[in-house]
């Protein structure tokens, strides 16, 4: 839970300004805020989450007629390239590995949100 506070906390802080943050401590959580009718621009996960982890978030909004065309970035600790393929098969639009650049987790929620 500590490194799903703490991105959320530095997500927050460095992109508030530009974009509405909103967390939630995992997949399931995730879910339940966008039953409530909100559609993202982005959703930006961690692979790694307690309980629903990012790819079964993940594999969930691609099942969704509602959810399937919300962009979708990947941030892992792995290095693991077939984990890279299976979540990039899911419908991830990017894969951030970390430590990540906060310009280029930037650039890529520009270029994907416009």
């Amino acid at each position: 839970m500590w490194k799903i506070t703490t991105i959320f906390v530095f997500l927050w802080g460095r992109f508030s300004r530009q974009f509405d943050v909103v967390g939630a401590k995992n997949g399931l959580d995730a879910m339940a805020w966008l039953s409530k009718g909100v559609l993202p621009d982005v959703i930006v996960t961690d692979v790694r989450m307690p309980g629903l982890g990012g790819a079964g978030l993940l594999a969930n909004l691609r099942c969704s007629g509602l959810y399937s065309g919300i962009p979708v970035v990947v941030i892992s600790d792995s290095d693991n390239l077939a984990e890279e393929y299976r979540l990039r098969q899911l419908g991830a639009c990017a894969y951030i590995r970390k430590p990540f650049s906060p310009a280029a987790l930037q650039e890529q929620l520009k270029q994907i949100v416009g």
